[in-house]
This record gives structure tokens, C-alpha cells and sequence, in this order.
């Protein structure tokens, strides 16, 4: 049981989330996938045991990708972490990158895509 990778989608928008934790639920790897509709709940979720994939948002009430990302890097470092938004920007870009996310995603992108980085993460 050990083996089994952990996966958290985060993102308030319900269509969002229910849409990446189909297309990630079937995974050619061992994979446990839990979502939260906000970075509060995600948070909560990552203090109970540490995920090795997050995929959030960064526009969201309360606690936004930016903070998340920010309290993940400082506490759980090996966490890869990927960024998704509707709101790019270049800087929006670059300061993801600076806080330390390993990729950065504009809505809408390659769900395939995504799904290969991912399970090479995990593999």
C-alpha cells in the first residue's frame, strides 16, 4: 500500500474538478485521487498525509494557488506542484515559477498532456 501515488486536483470550479478526477481516476499507475473546491480544504487535506502530485488553480476565493503553492514548497519541497489558470499572464507565469511550481497550464490545455507529465511523475 505504500506504492500508491497520491494525487489532489484543487479548483472551485466543480466542472473543473469532476473532469480532471475522471480522467485521472483510471491511471496506469497506482493512483489515489482527492479533490477540494478550495486551497483551505486543500491545505487541511495535505496536513493529514502529504500528496506527491497537487494540480490547483490559482484564482480562487480565499486561500489562491499562490498561497498554496507557497505553504507546499515550504513544507512538503518534493511535492510537484502544477499550476492552472483562465487568467494567465506572463507574470502571472513567472512569479508560479519563482514560488517554485514545477509546470504552469493555461485553461484550456492538453488533458493529455497533462495526464503524461503526471504519470511520469508518478511512475
Amino acid at each position: 500500500m505504500e506504492d500508491v501515488k497520491r494525487l489532489l486536483i484543487v479548483d472551485d470550479e466543480e466542472t473543473i474538478t469532476f473532469s480532471l478526477y475522471r480522467a485521472f481516476i483510471k491511471a496506469p499507475v497506482d493512483c489515489e485521487v482527492i479533490t477540494a473546491e478550495s486551497g483551505e480544504e486543500a491545505w487541511e487535506r495535505i496536513q493529514e498525509k502529504p500528496f506527491d502530485v497537487v494540480i490547483t488553480d490559482l484564482a480562487m476565493p480565499g486561500m489562491d494557488g499562490f498561497e498554496l503553492l507557497k505553504r507546499l514548497k515550504q513544507e512538503f519541497p518534493a511535492t510537484r506542484v502544477i499550476i492552472i489558470t483562465a487568467y494567465g499572464s506572463d507574470e502571472k507565469e513567472q512569479r508560479a515559477y519563482a514560488i517554485g511550481a514545477d509546470k504552469y497550464l493555461e485553461k484550456p490545455f492538453d488533458i493529455n498532456e497533462l495526464k503524461n507529465l503526471v504519470f511520469q511523475w508518478m511512475s
